[in-house]
């Protein structure tokens, strides 16, 4: 046979051994974005490991080979035990992504401080869990790559989503300042901001609690709800892609928008210090729910 022939079967077989060892842990693996990704990576060759909260999903419990682990983000015990048991089995993890999360709507004084803390605990909290959870492992191997999952209001906060903004914000900032510092060891982190996901993530979000009487409040977070509350924007397998892609890269940006009038949007944020831009913008926001 043609040297030129062996060389490239020999290139197309180490890659395709190299990318079946390759593990990947996900969060929030169930549904959504969280699913389309396991399938994505899963479709890839990569050593799958799908978190779920309640129940396995018959789209990914009947692909070969995908592997499951009840991880509750919010549990500190079993998100190490979950990490170990990866350990255990894989001998190294690769990628995490931390996509678990969930909405909660209203504006500030009509959700309590138990549910303010209950979606930093989940969305904020739940992610440095794992990131501090397999850490030590990806700063042995001198590799991995961390993917958090944010969203356009995690830079561009808007009324009634205010502590769901909050929760994102602190993942952006984390996210930031991580990318730096554990580059040392290559090991790569970016967040990525979805806008509108076509996914029952509205069906899911949680309203705020606080009793407030007054009827601005109640068109506004009425407003948002109705906004949230039919699936509708980009589809959660666009985003998988993009997901797998940047994993992939050898040196990926800290932040991705999935869609071009995302970053269009976000970049509103960055070029205007003030603030104002945004405010303005906000303003005319909360007026639309009012007329």
């Amino acid at each position: 046979m043609n040297p030129f022939k062996l060389l490239i079967i020999f290139l197309l077989i180490s890659t395709a051994l190299t990318a079946e060892q390759k593990v990947v842990l996900i969060s929030g693996a169930s549904k959504g974005i969280g699913l389309a990704t396991a399938k994505e990576f899963h479709a890839k060759g990569w050593k799958v490991w799908a978190g779920y909260r309640t129940s396995v999903p018959h789209e990914l419990s009947a692909l070969k080979d995908m592997r499951f682990c009840r991880l509750d983000v919010t549990d500190e015990k079993l998100v190490h035990s979950v990490v170990e048991e990866i350990l255990a089995n894989e001998g190294r993890i690769d990628a995490l992504i931390n996509n678990a999360g969930y909405g909660l709507i209203g504006v500030e004084e009509s959700v309590t401080i138990e549910e303010a803390k209950q979606v930093f605990d989940v969305n904020y909290f739940g992610a440095l869990r794992l990131t501090q959870a397999v850490l030590p492992t990806m700063r042995k191997q001198k590799s991995g790559s961390i993917v958090n999952i944010s969203s356009g209001v995690g830079v561009h906060a808007l009324p009634g989503f205010g502590l769901y903004s909050a929760s994102k914000f602190a993942l952006e900032a984390m996210t930031e300042s991580l990318a730096a510092t554990v580059a040392h060891w290559n090991i790569k982190v970016s967040v990525v901001e979805p806008g509108f996901v076509h996914n029952d993530w509205g069906a899911h979000s949680v309203m705020g609690s606080r009793d407030i009487n007054e009827d601005f409040y109640a068109k506004l977070n009425r407003g948002v709800y109705e906004l949230i509350a039919v699936p509708h924007g980009q589809p959660c397998e666009e985003v998988a892609k993009l997901l797998y892609q940047i994993v992939e890269l050898p040196k990926p940006n800290v932040r991705y928008q999935t869609t071009k009038e995302m970053t269009e949007w976000v970049s509103e944020k960055f070029v205007d210090p003030t603030g104002m831009t945004t405010h303005e913008e906000n303003l005319e926001y909360i007026q639309r729910y009012l007329d």
